[in-house]
């Protein structure tokens, strides 16, 4: 009984927090860090700057169980794992800052035993039958179980729900939720609010309001809740058992597209530091799991790129439809029509990167190919959730077929090759498919924040001007992690006025700024998600922005080194305009490589 009442008390106190706290990703700069401060711990002296107690353990070396806390995030103090001892009191370390002087002890008996009963009720809400936890490398939850305690299952009373399947991206069990309230941060730092404590005592939950389906809310789809989650409450829809199905059908070819931002993240599956690329490891990787054929997505971007470029001259010249936003990232676009449907007509018509490959791939290469569209199965790897949603879009289809059949995260695919028994570091570089096989940097930086806007105003310059200043291919203005970039350029014959923002939090904030008038702009690049696609909902566990911004340094490394470097350079483009589209903005471009966007239900009460 004793239990019972300290979990409920746990719980409703869990719920109280979770209706009165903001998160939102830190920005804080240097100027507000808190100074070097002295700290006893364990009878040691040690000197640390930073501001919460269990960040200053862990950089000095301890290694402090904890599951609630994410460096993105301010504390939540949930799970109530990270307890030390400070000054004589048992305190949740990862909300305690640190104070000059403090006497701090992080292993006695009374801490151990805390740590243990505490983390005994967080497993009492986890199933017997989790498998998630043995196929997964990433489970915090089992990770910490088994080092600090020795029983891992609680036997007493379970809760019992019914799994929410009904999104095309994400899927949620609320069995193997332990309430650390991580996806409510994540949910509120991306401007959403979706996801809150509901119900009190055994019965809490975190869903949205009145608890209905995912399908039947706002949510754009980001997947920024999976990331963060520490057990497998909210994962990705896996679409895993369709790729093996296809990939076992004779009949099909299957082809894998790799998104720009995957080269520097998948070797995070496999051990690797973040930022380390792996490209022709990649392609022969998936070629051995069974892949007829493997393309580079980097090369759908540079059509991105030639469509968008050119539909940008246009409308300066016409001075209609401005200021117009990006269209390449479709939690953004979810974003738009959701909650500013009024936007709409400012968003660039232009498909994303590997919608537009899909649609050469069962168009141009698939006659190139002697194929016929219906038998080509493509499977895009992708950092993103929100492309498992967009792959379903009736305005997404050839031929009443559709133009990308099945998306993996990379989390998936690292999965897929794991099950095949693939040593990624093994195998021999291999090259992409011989008719797509050349992808510019301007195509490869599409992953970090500011790549689509760089990428674009290279060649919007050279579409206005017909030439490129070498001096000035670059456009480092837009790059970084800063929440909102401006910036003005003289594009020789025309003045571009352009911003660039990451995380759909930060896109609400900006458009109260353009609403406001405190800011007048021609072109603007929104990612839904922090950094871009390299903090994307689909990527490798863990992920915080020091890891998204290390895969951003490598992709522009690729950019620096690659041999062409602007999209109206790339040999295959100009082959297929050529051969086949004509021209940007030719009537058969608007055919395949545009789409249309349209408002969605602010508020549905009647679940499907």
């Amino acid at each position: 009984m004793k239990r019972t009442k300290t979990k409920n008390k746990a719980r409703n106190s869990k719920a109280g927090k979770g209706t009165k706290r903001k998160n939102q990703l830190k920005t804080e700069s240097v100027e507000s860090m808190p100074k070097k401060c002295r700290i006893s711990v364990n009878g040691k002296k040690y000197l640390t700057d930073k501001k919460y107690l269990l960040q200053g353990l862990e950089e000095i070396g301890f290694d402090i169980p904890h599951l609630c806390f994410h460096e993105d995030f301010e504390p939540l103090a949930t799970c109530r794992l990270c307890i030390v001892e400070s000054d004589g009191k048992l305190v949740t370390s990862c909300n305690t800052a640190v104070k000059e002087g403090m006497n701090v002890k992080t292993d006695t008996e009374e801490i151990l035993e805390a740590r243990r009963f505490n983390l005994e009720l967080i497993l009492s809400d986890h199933p017997l039958d989790c498998d998630y936890c043995y196929k997964n490398l990433h489970c915090e939850l089992q990770r910490i179980a088994e080092k600090i305690t020795k029983t891992t299952r609680y036997k007493g009373r379970h809760r019992s729900y019914e799994k929410d399947e009904s999104s095309a991206a994400i899927m949620r069990d609320m069995n193997q939720c332990i309430l650390c309230g991580r996806c409510i941060a994540a949910c509120e730092a991306q401007g959403v609010c979706l996801l809150n404590y509901a119900e009190r005592g055994f019965n809490t939950i975190i869903a949205p309001p009145m608890n209905l389906k995912i399908s039947n809310t706002l949510c754009i789809s980001c997947g920024q809740c999976t990331l963060h989650c520490p057990t497998a409450a909210i994962i990705e829809k896996d679409e895993r058992t369709e790729v093996y199905n296809a990939l076992n059908d004779e009949k099909k070819f299957v082809i894998a597209q790799i998104a720009p931002s995957v080269r520097s993240s998948l070797g995070e599956e496999f051990g690797l530091k973040p930022g380390t690329v792996l490209i022709g490891k990649v392609a022969a990787a998936l070629k051995q799991i069974g892949f007829d054929s493997v393309i580079d997505t980097s090369t759908g971007a540079d059509f991105t790129i030639m469509e968008e470029a050119n539909e940008l001259v246009e409308r300066l010249k016409k001075r209609e439809n401005l200021p117009m936003f990006t269209s390449c990232c479709p939690a953004w676009i979810n974003y738009v029509e959701t909650f500013h449907p009024e936007l709409i007509k400012n968003l660039s018509t232009t498909k994303s990167p590997h919608q537009i490959l899909a649609s050469v791939i069962k168009t141009y290469y698939a006659k190139m190919k002697n194929l016929e569209p219906c038998d080509i199965v493509i499977v895009s790897i992708m950092p993103c959730t929100a492309k498992k949603e967009e792959a379903t879009r009736i305005t997404h289809r050839i031929n009443n077929i559709p133009t990308v059949d099945y998306v993996l995260t990379v989390r998936e695919a690292a999965k897929m090759l794991r099950e095949g028994g693939i040593d990624i570091m093994k195998l021999k570089d291999e090259k992409f498919d011989a008719l797509i096989d050349v992808a510019s940097g301007a195509g490869q930086i599409f992953g970090a924040t500011g790549g689509v806007m760089e990428a674009a105003l290279r060649t919007a310059e050279y579409f206005i001007n017909g030439k490129n200043k070498k001096e000035r291919i670059e456009f480092k203005n837009v790059r970084g992690m800063q929440s909102i970039k401006t910036a003005q350029y003289d594009l020789g014959k025309q003045k571009v006025r352009i911003a660039v923002v990451n995380g759909s939090g930060n896109a609400e904030k900006f458009l109260n700024m353009i609403k406001n008038k405190e800011l007048e702009v021609d072109f603007i690049e929104v990612m839904a998600c922090p950094g871009g696609c390299v903090g994307g909902g689909g990527q490798p566990i863990p992920s915080s922005m020091k890891i998204v911004t290390e895969r951003a340094k490598a992709l522009y490394e690729i950019d620096k080194k690659a041999g062409v470097r602007t999209s109206h350079e790339n040999p295959v483009i100009k082959k297929v305009y050529k051969e086949f589209l004509k021209k940007p903005g030719s009537e058969l471009a608007e055919q395949l490589l545009h789409t249309k966007y349209m408002e969605r239900e602010k508020y549905i009460l009647k679940e499907k």
